[in-house]
């Protein structure tokens, strides 16, 4: 009988995700004959057996994945692995800046830039122009800049040399995946590690980082969300030690796994500049995940925060409880394409509401696809124009 191509990535995948162990070996006697190497399958167990098709199936693919990066004949574990993978990147770059001159081993480095990279794209399969994507930018009042690269760290932008400078090279991750000025002072900048991409070559972070000179030296201030990605900050106009943080889960990069978090998904207060956290809304599924976060500026008690493939949630509390804001949107069979809100928020008057942005694409409940659309509202999500 032949087994689909699916049938057959199925199976793979759950005899790597469950371990593979030799059977019994030759009896005494029989030294000379090789042992039986015989694969044997080992149960089932824990989260695998529960959840969705959908997410059963990305779970046994990404325990395959992982299987093959950690396979040995001492294996390790998946956080053993990540710390090993940090120090490495951290000798290596040690190693490479120690010569007897000081200089860089190898010689000088020189710009020939800025034309990208051309390669095979995996989706289209044909030849495209690729270079680094930007996950986050913020301008301070004097024009300066922040900047955070996908893969490459934050960097800062002095308009009157016209020069970019990085700013966390020694960091253990350079995923960048959401960035925060504190309106009230502006040297504060919070840096939430992990792109919120969701994209197929995203990185997870470790955690959350905090500058106080304006993003030229960083803290690393919490590792509560290691293994996750960042997809929004949002920061108390009044006080810069009150934040909030949006997470989902965070990617293994072009493997397309995702990273083992011990903590839940979701929308997080600290009210000690970012040091501890308070789950304020959250989830262990790693399919819904929060993929925005915005607050009112003008009362920062009021939050609005989308989830992904489920909807978008508003509080009026501080986070304390929420409740649906999609109104009379379009409805939609969210889960089914994934849909990831985008969300907006602007109030620049003292009075009145805010005015709530959303963008979003999706399938409907009769299986339609309904390509990405921007809405508005005006009374904080209870009702929307296209």
């Amino acid at each position: 009988m032949r087994r689909s191509p699916v049938a057959t990535l199925s199976l793979l995948a759950a005899a790597f995700s469950v371990g593979i162990v030799p059977a019994l070996t030759a009896p005494a006697g029989a030294a000379s004959s090789p042992p039986d190497d015989t694969p044997v399958l080992l149960p089932m167990k824990g989260e695998h057996e529960t959840g969705s098709d959908e997410a059963s199936f990305d779970k046994l693919r990404d325990a395959y994945y992982w299987s093959r990066l950690l396979a040995g004949d001492d294996p390790i574990s998946i956080e053993q692995a990540a710390t090993l993978r940090a120090s490495a990147s951290k000798a290596a770059s040690s190693i490479a800046n120690e010569t007897a001159t000081g200089k860089p081993r190898g010689g000088t480095w020189t710009q020939v830039g800025p034309d990208p990279i051309v390669q095979v794209g995996r989706t289209t399969n044909t030849f495209q122009a690729v270079s680094g994507r930007i996950g986050a930018l913020v301008i301070r009042n004097d024009g300066s800049i922040v900047l955070g690269a996908a893969q490459g760290g934050v960097w800062t932008y002095d308009a009157a040399s016209g020069t970019w400078t990085s700013r966390t090279p020694d960091a253990q991750t350079q995923s960048v995946g959401a960035l925060a000025l504190a309106p009230s002072n502006d040297k504060v900048v919070y840096l939430g590690t992990g792109e919120g991409a969701l994209s197929g070559d995203s990185y997870y972070g470790d955690g959350v980082y905090r500058s106080d000179d304006g993003g030229v030296t960083w803290t690393h201030v919490s590792s509560l969300f290691t293994g996750q990605a960042t997809s929004a900050i949002a920061v108390d106009p009044d006080n810069a030690m009150h934040v909030y943080a949006a997470t989902l889960r965070g990617r293994g990069g072009n493997h397309r796994t995702s990273a083992p978090a011990a903590q839940p998904f979701g929308v997080y207060e600290s009210t000690d500049g970012g040091v501890t956290w308070t789950l304020r809304r959250g989830t262990t599924d790693e399919l819904h995940g929060a993929t925005d976060l915005v607050m009112d500026p003008q009362d920062p008690k009021t939050l609005w925060a989308s989830f992904w493939g489920d909807g978008i949630y508003k509080s009026t509390d501080g986070g304390v409880h929420w409740a649906s804001s999609l109104g009379d949107l379009p409805a939609g069979n969210y889960l089914e394409g994934g849909t990831r809100f985008a969300l907006g928020v602007s109030h620049p008057s003292a009075s009145g509401s805010p005015t709530l942005y959303t963008g979003f694409d999706y399938f409907d409940a009769a299986d339609k696809y309904h390509a990405a659309q921007v809405f508005k509202s005006t009374d904080g999500g209870s009702h929307w124009t296209n």
